[in-house]
Formats: C-alpha cells, structure tokens, sequence
C-alpha cells in the first residue's frame, strides 16, 4: 500500500494571493487615472507586495507539515530547515478527532488530531482537505494493523 500523505491545505492562502491580485488591479488602475503622477502613490504597491509576502511565508510553513501514513507508523513531521519528526506506532493511537468550524466546513477543510497513549501531547494539523476521509484512513490502518498484531 503507498504512504498516505496529510498536509495542511492551502484554499486560505489562495484567497490572500487572488486579494493580492485584484488589490494590484486596483492601484494600477487608480494610478493610470491620475497619470501615474505623483510618484509618491507608487508607494500603494507595497500593500499588495506584503500580501504576498505574508502568504508566500504562510504557505512556506503549511507545505513543512505533514502526516505520512506509513506501514504501521504514523509519522509527524514540521519545519523547513531544521525538522521534527514525531513517530507514532498505530497500536498506540487512541483517538483521532476531528473539528470543523463553520467556515471550515464550508470549504471542506478541518482540524485533525491525533490522540495516542503514553505520548506527550496530541499531534493537531490545522485545515487539512477532507478530514474525515483522512481521520477514516488513520484509524482503518489503525484497526488493521491491530488485527495483524493479533
């Protein structure tokens, strides 16, 4: 069976680079209307360039979490440069919950954390796509690897 991949999605950080986009469209277009005069107004550019900015370094750190579903490990790792990397054997795990606000659920994405036994803390990955669907993976793995220890 191939490694089941979990990260964090992205549908937020899209929306801030399309605000970006049309807060550009709209500095240039304001600007063209007063003949690109006075020079000072170039300086609205920045708030666009900080947008992206902001959601270049937030998408930088979503892409340096995941959890790899593999074998009978579940595997938690987070960051770019230097990395943690948290090991849980499926035995172990003894509850995977799952939280959507309502803005969450209207896009399709949740909170998924992993609750396992004599481990320190949960491992919580922040909107995740389709998290039940993840959440069902985990703990069918979870089962089946149970059943094989048998």
């Amino acid at each position: 069976m191939a490694d089941l991949v979990i990260r964090p999605s992205i549908k937020g950080i899209i929306l801030w680079y399309v605000l970006s986009v049309f807060l550009l469209i709209g500095i240039v277009v304001f600007l063209q209307t007063r003949g690109f005069q006075p020079v000072e107004l170039w300086a609205l550019l920045v708030f666009p360039l900080a947008i992206d900015l902001w959601a270049a370094l937030k998408h930088i750190r979503l892409n340096s979490r995941s959890l790899t579903l593999h074998g009978d490990i579940l595997r938690y790792e987070d960051g770019l440069i230097s990395k943690t990397q948290r090991n849980i054997i499926l035995d172990k795990i003894s509850d995977v919950n799952v939280a959507q606000s309502i803005g969450q659920r209207l896009v399709g994405v949740g909170d998924l954390s992993v609750e396992a036994m004599g481990e320190s803390g949960n491992i919580t990955l922040e909107n995740v796509d389709r998290p039940r669907q993840a959440a069902d993976a985990i703990l069918d793995a979870m089962r089946q690897s149970r059943k094989s220890n048998r």
